[in-house]
């Protein structure tokens, strides 16, 4: 009896001292885990006053070239088409007939229709002479000056039918798609190919608002591809668009010379440079600045002992620098390092102005 007593002291003894450390361990890791409040503590950042530089006259933006002149070649008459004299590559010329569609009966229709119209062309110029001589009676004149001009209608109706079933290219170019065959039957509009035309190419630049009042129709501007390193091609405004998006950046359509020596193709991705001889001045931040880089343009700029979130409109990339549209104000300033442990609100010590 005394010997089991002890038995069950011992054991409850050790729960107890297993319990004890449990507890102290669980204080301990509970202490190690608890959140350090470090909002009080200014996080050190540097910043940079926003102010205006100069900006050279000439500045660069993105374009991809397109041919000036892009069209299908479609029929506007149903059939099975009996020839088609192209393939890809193959060069045509605006108003060239490329094929037809069968126009068998139609032609046979043409040609007895012409008949029929000479034989009342003849009948008509007899009444008309008998007419005049009071020789025949209103009706019958009549009728033959009606038949003769209905079937002067018809025949133009019989021609513009066979007209319909040819393939006419409607622009010059290279024919760069082919989609049917001679043989195959096809509707009326259906595309039968594409033709372009890269004698002359275009291409499309978005310029910001402050730069397009400095453009006009007619200003030279050089091109440069990657593809062609140090060769210029040469090219000029053709098109100011009057109203912008809602960046405020407005459409200017180029055109651009491709007849030298090295010819660039369609979709080729090009550098526009626009060289306006003058300097100006500009806003401009360190692209390091922008928090989440120029697809969500925003800064951080200090107010009084926080950083506050200030929403950017951009313009042209000027080295390591950007040109800031609208969004800061001339002297206020913009936290340039030391964002990246910051959010809206948090407070800042500036320890570094540039």
């Amino acid at each position: 009896m005394k010997k089991r007593i002890i038995i069950i002291s011992t054991v409850v003894l050790i729960a107890v001292i297993i319990a004890v450390t449990l507890s102290k361990n669980k204080k301990a890791i509970d202490a190690s885990n608890k959140v350090i409040d470090r909002s009080g503590i200014p996080i050190p950042v540097s910043v940079i006053s926003a102010s205006d530089q100069t900006v050279t006259g000439s500045f660069t933006l993105p374009a991809i070239v397109q041919p000036q002149e892009d069209a299908d070649i479609s029929i506007n008459a149903s059939g099975k088409l009996k020839s088609l004299n192209i393939d890809l590559g193959t060069h045509v010329t605006k108003g060239e007939i490329l094929g037809s569609i069968d126009n068998s009966l139609k032609e046979l229709n043409l040609a007895s229709t012409q008949l029929l119209l000479d034989k009342y062309e003849a009948d008509f110029k007899r009444y008309k002479e008998l007419w005049a001589g009071k020789a025949t009676t209103e009706v019958e004149y009549l009728n033959a000056k009606y038949n003769y001009d209905n079937t002067k209608v018809q025949l133009a109706q019989i021609k513009q039918q066979i007209a319909d079933g040819q393939v006419i290219a409607p622009v010059t170019g290279t024919i760069v798609k082919k989609n049917v065959n001679s043989g195959e039957f096809v509707n009326t509009g259906v595309k039968i190919s594409e033709v372009v035309d890269v004698s002359r190419l275009k291409a499309n630049v978005m310029v910001s608002e402050r730069e397009v009042y400095r453009l006009k129709p007619g200003v030279p501007v050089q091109l440069a591809c990657d593809i062609f390193p140090g060769q210029v091609f040469k090219g000029s405004i053709r098109y100011i668009s009057p109203k912008g998006d809602d960046s405020h950046n407005y459409l200017v359509e180029l055109t651009v010379e491709n007849s030298g020596a090295v010819m660039l193709k369609a979709g080729t991705f090009a550098r526009a440079t626009f060289d306006l001889q003058d300097n100006a001045k500009a806003m401009q931040i360190p692209k390091t600045a922008l928090v989440e880089g120029i697809e969500n343009p925003y800064v951080y700029i200090v107010n009084g002992t926080h950083a506050e979130s200030r929403k950017l409109v951009l313009g042209r990339e000027v080295g390591d620098n950007i040109e800031v549209l609208n969004g800061l104000s001339i002297g206020e300033q913009v936290i340039t390092e030391g964002q990246i442990n910051i959010s809206a609100g948090s407070l800042i010590q500036v320890v570094n102005t540039k």
